[in-house]
């Protein structure tokens, strides 16, 4: 389709830009404004943290975007846009104030509408730990923030298990099912084929014999044994590649309904997995504490069994799994964190925007444009175009040269 080519359509950056600004993040300025009309402060900061993360996304989408004079209609119609760099350094301090806010003391006044933690002020406190985390992982390519990251780390007061990540819950009932099951209802022909498996994803699994492979993935439709990816930009619909066999079965792997497309399969925002690995990344990188691939491979190990368990892996068989695994410390740095990295990409594989952040974030693994675009493109996507409704009626939007222009987070 046109996102293969790169050809992102103005309905989803339209609908994403409006998200940010006119629906999400309005509304949730507005909820901190009546929060601090009534004195909640652990309310404000629950909305404050939700718009951190809200806000984080748009700056991974888009690059720099309006903050400082934004949700300002009275005042601003055409918002200065920030530099990315001072976006991230803003949130840091939007996540600072949360943390000063709450008190575990006291409750909440959002609890049951609270659809991710209940009103638990111990859990926000924790989430908000961690996303100052990642924040400052994204700075830290271009900026010493390392006693910062190392307060965090020694301190240990973040995600402590699978019962601490945050993430939005969908149901098994009409309106509340997650958007994949959503389109499968719609498509329930078209759906399997639209997801296969990626190699950059199932060729680091394959070489382990990684227990997730039969819940994330199907077989081959000509080998129940065989578990294959497709390159990025293929297409199977044509048996470009040979990935059909001559009755026009599949030879490669699609992704498993089961596992991702679910009426009532959360979309995680934040993983006490993904955690384990920023912590097992800071020790490979010495920011802000002493290098320690030993350390570093605790984490590493402790993330791998939180992913397994929580794609359905018995605990047993993800223990064994994660001990047979080579450790960092028998690594280089450079490869220590090509493996850190390799296991954040498969534990968010269906979390494309997690996913897609942290490859530009690390690096890894390298990417190369799909040779059917490699004559359009100079380069792999980095950023998504700004919507035109922005675009076309605020001077002040950047010019950027195009869809691979790296943005400042990146290495």
């Amino acid at each position: 389709g046109g996102d293969d080519f790169y050809t992102i359509s103005t309905y989803s950056t339209g609908n994403t830009w409006v998200s940010t600004y006119a629906s999400v993040g309005n509304n949730l300025m507005k909820a901190i404004d009546f929060a601090k009309e009534a004195g909640d402060t652990n309310a404000e900061a629950q909305c404050k943290i939700l718009f951190a993360i809200s806000v984080w996304g748009s700056t991974m989408i888009f690059g720099d975007i309006p903050y400082s004079e934004a949700w300002r209609i009275e005042e601003i119609k055409t918002p200065k846009f920030d530099p990315q760099k001072d976006i991230l350094y803003a949130l840091v301090d939007l996540v600072d104030e949360a943390l000063g806010l709450i008190d575990t003391s006291k409750e909440s006044s959002i609890t049951s509408y609270d659809i991710y933690y209940k009103g638990d002020m111990e859990k926000w406190l924790k989430l908000g730990k961690s996303l100052k985390l990642r924040l400052l992982l994204y700075l830290a390519n271009h900026e010493d923030v390392g006693a910062q990251i190392a307060a965090l780390v020694t301190e240990d007061k973040m995600l402590a298990s699978n019962t601490d990540t945050f993430a939005f819950p969908y149901f098994d009932t009409a309106g509340n099912y997650n958007p994949n099951y959503a389109l499968y209802e719609v498509y329930p022909n078209l759906t399997p084929i639209w997801n296969a498996a990626n190699p950059t994803v199932i060729d680091p699994m394959l070489a382990v014999d990684d227990p997730r492979i039969p819940f994330y993935f199907d077989p081959a439709e000509t080998d129940e044994n065989l578990y294959a990816g497709i390159p990025a930009g293929a297409d199977y619909f044509d048996g470009s590649g040979n990935w059909l066999d001559e009755d026009g079965n599949l030879k490669i792997s699609l992704l498993n309904l089961d596992f991702y497309c679910q009426p009532d399969t959360p979309d995680v925002l934040f993983s006490y997995a993904e955690l384990e690995q920023y912590i097992a990344e800071v020790y490979v990188r010495g920011l802000g504490v002493s290098k320690n691939k030993a350390t570093a491979n605790t984490h590493y190990r402790a993330a791998i069994k939180a992913s397994c368990i929580n794609a359905g892996v018995a605990e047993a068989d993800a223990e064994t799994f994660v001990t047979g695994l080579k450790s960092l410390a028998d690594m280089s740095d450079d490869e220590a964190l090509e493996a850190i990295a390799n296991q954040q990409r498969i534990d968010m594989m269906i979390r494309p925007l997690e996913a897609w952040s942290e490859q530009r974030r690390t690096g890894y693994p390298v990417l190369s444009v799909p040779s059917r675009l490699a004559s359009m493109y100079p380069g792999v996507i980095n950023r998504w175009p700004y919507a035109e409704r922005e675009t076309l009626v605020n001077g002040n939007a950047p010019q950027v040269d195009g869809v691979w222009t790296k943005m400042w987070f990146q290495k």
